[in-house]
Parts: C-alpha cells; structure tokens; sequence
C-alpha cells in the first residue's frame, strides 16, 4: 500500500485551487492491486491534501480490504505548504475466533498516526492509537528527527523546489513519512534508456527521476522508486523496484 500512496504523491501543481487525482497499481499477472485517490483544497493562506488508498480484488482478499488515509494540513507560506499536522490512518479486518467454524467473526482493526509539528522549536511530536473492536490503547512521543515538511508537503512543492522538474544530480530531501530515523530521501538522474526497460515507450516527452527512499516500510529492498512526469509534474508513470516476493510494481495515472 506504501506504493500507491508514494505515486499518487507525485501528482505535483500549485497552481489551482482544487485538485484530483486517481492512480491504479499493478503488479504482473495479478492485474490491478490498489487505487488511489488524490485530492488538494487551498483555501485562502491555508491548504489541505488527502491520499485514500485502498487495496482491489485478490490483494483486499489477502489484506483484509486494507485501506489507508493520509492527510497533511497546514499553512501556506511564501508559496510553499508548511505542515501543522500530518495524519496516517490504516485499517482493515481481523477475524477474531476459529476462522473455519460458521460463528466466526470479524472486527475493524485501525492503526491511527498523527504528527504535530512545532516549527518554532524545530521538534514534531507523534500519538499513536491503537483500536481493535472496543479495545484502544494511545501513547504519545518524540519524533528522532525533525523536518519542515511530510511527505504530502514535500511533493507538492517539488515543483517550487525544482521548477524545470530536471534532476541532473544527486539530491536530498529530509520529509516526515520517509526514512523512520532520519526522513531522508535521495534523488537521482534517471536514463530514458534505463526506464523505458521496465515500461517500454512513451517517454520522449516525460521528465525522469529516480527516487530511494532507503527503507524496508515500502516493502522493497531499498525504497527504489523510478518516475516519469509530465510538463505539469503530474505523474504518468511510476516503477517500485524489487519488491519483496512480487518484483517490480507499476503504477498509472488513470483519471485527472
């Protein structure tokens, strides 16, 4: 699921008020895997970006109908979003008793993250709750690290950061959602040659990068994400390599 909130990311624009998107992820012969939807509210010097992704046919059957949420708010400031809270829900269905025997049942289990940033003091502190059926429990800690932006805020000003959408050296990014210990993430130069092996044609017009987010939460051996936008920074494809006992996963843009 990771996947198919970091390329719905990736749909990039700060110029309009509101917006939306929807990408499918798939993976070989399983077919479609996962969908997500993508929306942006600007409302004055305030903004608001939700990702809801949900896995599809085999892989809900195996997952539980797994859904996540993700949610960044904030303010806008000299262009750039500036996150105040950034939320990650995730929740599916666990069955509770004999799963064989006819009285067997299911209950909703969520997993809710919610990141409050004092950019003041340079710290971001999180509380973790845990619900399952009428059990709850909550704590509240520290984040090791401390960056200006989630993930969601980072790559929407991506385009503010680098305007032509050229990455021609190594760069890199700190971002709440990334690595757990550090948030770093690295950007590379990416070969039309090398791209076009994993997705064929279609990319003399596209903008290439590839993104390592150096960590095993995005179920790849090291976070490898290979990206082609368009002129707008929206992206029309997206590669995840190496995936742990899948391979490499593609994602689409299908409606904008």
């Amino acid at each position: 699921m990771k996947v198919i909130l970091f390329i719905s990311l990736f749909f990039l624009s700060l110029f309009a008020k509101e917006i939306n998107a929807t990408y499918r992820v798939s993976f070989g012969i399983f077919g479609q895997i996962g969908i997500a939807k993508t929306t942006l509210h600007v409302e004055g010097k305030r903004y608001k970006i939700e990702v809801h992704a949900k896995s599809t046919g085999f892989a809900s059957f195996v997952s539980g109908g797994r859904q996540e949420w993700y949610e960044s708010q904030g303010e806008i400031k000299d262009g750039k979003f500036l996150p105040d809270v950034y939320k990650k829900v995730v929740q599916k269905e666990v069955n509770i008793g004999d799963a064989f025997n006819d009285n067997s049942k299911t209950e909703v289990k969520k997993y809710t993250l919610i990141y409050r940033f004092n950019h003041q003091n340079k710290s971001i502190m999180a509380t973790k709750i845990k619900t399952q059926g009428k059990k709850r429990s909550e704590c509240n800690k520290k984040v090791k690290f401390y960056a200006k932006n989630d993930l969601l805020s980072l790559f929407f000003n991506f385009k503010k950061i680098f305007p032509s959408l050229k990455i021609k050296k190594h760069h890199v990014l700190y971002a709440l959602g990334a690595d757990k210990d550090t948030g770093k993430i690295d950007l590379f130069p990416l070969k039309k040659e090398e791209f076009s092996r994993l997705v064929g044609g279609g990319l003399d017009s596209l903008k290439l990068m590839k993104v390592l987010l150096r960590d095993k939460i995005f179920a790849s051996k090291k976070g490898e994400l290979y990206l082609g936008l368009d002129e707008d920074g929206i992206c029309q494809k997206a590669v995840l390599k190496d995936v742990i006992l899948f391979g490499d996963i593609r994602g689409e843009l299908i409606k904008n």
